[in-house]
């Protein structure tokens, strides 16, 4: 086999139980676990043998995570899956005989999703991404694009010079369309496979007890990670010009509502302060503290 799995998980337990269970044990799995769960490792690996589970100690982000278990990987070819991700086992045979097909002539690729079409419309990611139209009812068997969602990513690992593949500046959002920028300039190819197609749960890859903060800290880094973004493709001038009024009416917004209601104060606080601190150059690591606020 030449593809190898890799997933990245922050105390979702359930959702990671559901996902293997849909992969099976013939293939080898690689789990990086952004917390200090010891306990998720030690029933992971002795429910599953064929998972090896590294332990960060800490919520290092997704990008860093992802660059250590890339690390790791023997194969040419690595698909990174999110754990509300569901593949079943000859799905991965489908996904090994589309990339035999193309040669190893490309750099990412994903299996198609219902919310892969959104995600691919979506042009406020960057204006200059070929935003093709997708359908897993297509005839053609593959579809060549500019940008595809991170959460069942296939990497050609002999197209990059070195495992640290992921900005690790990025802690959460905007790393896959990043990735495909990045992909785009070296002239790389990006394909979706559209006759196999798999589930996604759709940005719900914490287990529910995390979901209170866990929505202001999404508000956080989407913001921080758009203008570091474009600031990164850009430069500061043109994202600040994208941005500020955006800075202008979240500050208000955070005014009104913290007389009128107590989550759309928070939210657009977490947006506004998102925002700000990657203006001013603040890590985005610093987000950690919005999930772990009481």
């Amino acid at each position: 086999m030449n593809l190898t799995i890799l997933i990245i998980s922050y105390k979702s337990i359930t959702k990671l139980e559901k996902c293997l269970s849909y992969i099976g044990n013939a293939r080898e799995i690689i789990i990086v676990e952004n917390s200090d769960n010891a306990e998720l490792k030690r029933e992971i690996e002795i429910k599953y043998k064929n998972c090896k589970v590294i332990i960060n100690n800490d919520n290092l982000g997704w990008s860093r995570a992802a660059n250590i278990g890339l690390k790791k990987i023997k194969t040419p070819y690595v698909i990174i899956l999110n754990p509300d991700t569901l593949i079943k086992h000859n799905q991965f045979i489908e996904i090994e005989n589309e990339i035999q097909s193309l040669n190893g002539n490309f750099t990412l690729a994903t299996p198609y999703y219902d919310e892969l079409v959104d995600f691919n419309k979506n042009k406020d990611f960057d204006k200059y991404l070929n935003m093709t139209k997708i359908s897993n009812d297509s005839e053609a068997k593959t579809s060549k694009v500019d940008l595809v969602k991170g959460s069942a990513l296939i990497i050609n690992l002999d197209k990059f010079e070195n495992r640290k593949i992921y900005d690790e500046n990025l802690f959460f959002f905007f790393e896959e369309v990043d990735l495909c920028k990045r992909v785009k300039k070296m002239g790389g190819l990006v394909y979706i496979f559209n006759k196999i197609k798999i589930l996604h749960g759709g940005g719900g890859s914490v287990d529910d007890p995390m979901t209170g903060n866990y929505g202001n800290f999404r508000n956080w880094n989407y913001y921080w990670s758009r203008f570091y973004y474009n600031k990164k493709h850009y430069g500061y001038l043109s994202s600040f010009a994208m941005h500020f009024s955006k800075l202008l009416r979240f500050f208000f917004s955070t005014i009104i509502f913290l007389f009128i209601s107590k989550n759309k104060f928070k939210m657009n606080k977490s947006r506004l302060f998102g925002l700000f601190s990657s203006m001013i150059g603040i890590k985005s690591s610093a987000s950690k503290k919005v999930l772990n606020k009481n």
